[in-house]
């Protein structure tokens, strides 16, 4: 319906039929649930090329790509679509999850991989590696040997780009949705927890994987830290980057191997 011819009803009609037209307005108009989530996926993919772009680079600068924990395939089906050119190739412990991935980006390479290294591809095959929400979920054993390697599958001038839940995160979270906080086992509140300076902390839940649950990682700790663990130099730290609701918000950690 024509916007004039709309609100011409609104205004001759009564209360009730104002509302049951706007209701039907807004029905017409419903995002569908599919496009909703393609949304929420661009939603996180823009403020990684936008941190991508602040230092030189954007998703169509490279030629090869690894997704790292790339689950069922959302963020690779948008991959696909963001960079015709480049050779797409993802991996996670979930088989199940490769699967429906493969299927998601049919022209993407997708494998399983074991729970710590190596992974099945060469040195330096990769310019662009990206981790979306595996430091979060992993134990600190577990991701310094996945840094080392991740270093070496990815290419001299290549770039390894990853987020991390850090203090921002749990402060997002104490404020919009308390109710999550309680996973991390904290003895005390947020803030005090804060307070402790805390580089790094990790709980597995009863029954997980004992690789496998919930990290915080202080920008502190990544800044003295990841470089050292990797063999990589840090690029940039942005803090509270993106919102994730109800999980707080996530952080983006960029690194870059040496082009010697």
């Amino acid at each position: 319906m024509p916007l004039l011819r709309a609100s011409s009803k609104i205004m001759q009609g009564s209360f009730p039929s104002v509302w049951r037209l706007g209701k039907r307005l807004l029905g017409r108009y419903r995002i569908p649930e599919r496009q909703l989530w393609m949304n929420y996926t661009m939603n996180q993919i823009q403020p990684l090329e936008l941190a991508l772009n602040r230092n030189g680079w954007s998703l169509k600068s490279f030629s090869s790509i690894l997704d790292f924990g790339c689950g069922p395939g959302r963020l690779s089906e948008r991959l696909c679509w963001l960079t015709p050119n480049a050779q797409l190739y993802g991996c996670d412990v979930d088989a199940l999850a490769v699967e429906e991935a493969q299927h998601s980006c049919p022209r993407g390479e997708f494998h399983a991989n074991n729970g710590m290294p190596p992974l099945k591809f060469e040195d330096g095959k990769f310019d662009l590696i990206w981790c979306w929400g595996v430091f979060t979920n992993i134990s600190e054993a577990s991701h310094k040997a996945w840094l080392k390697e991740l270093a070496r599958v990815l290419r001299p001038g290549g770039v390894l780009l990853s987020t991390t839940h850090s203090y921002e995160h749990l402060k997002r979270m104490a404020a919009f949705s308390p109710e999550h906080v309680k996973k991390y086992n904290f003895p005390g509140t947020v803030d005090e927890f804060i307070e402790t300076g805390c580089g790094f902390h990790y709980v597995s839940p009863p029954n997980w994987h004992p690789d496998y649950g919930w990290a915080v990682i202080s920008k502190d700790y990544v800044t003295n830290n990841w470089p050292g663990h990797s063999g990589l130099s840090l690029v940039e730290y942005s803090e509270g980057a993106f919102e994730t609701y109800p999980e707080g918000c996530q952080d983006i950690v960029i690194l870059v191997k040496s082009a010697e």
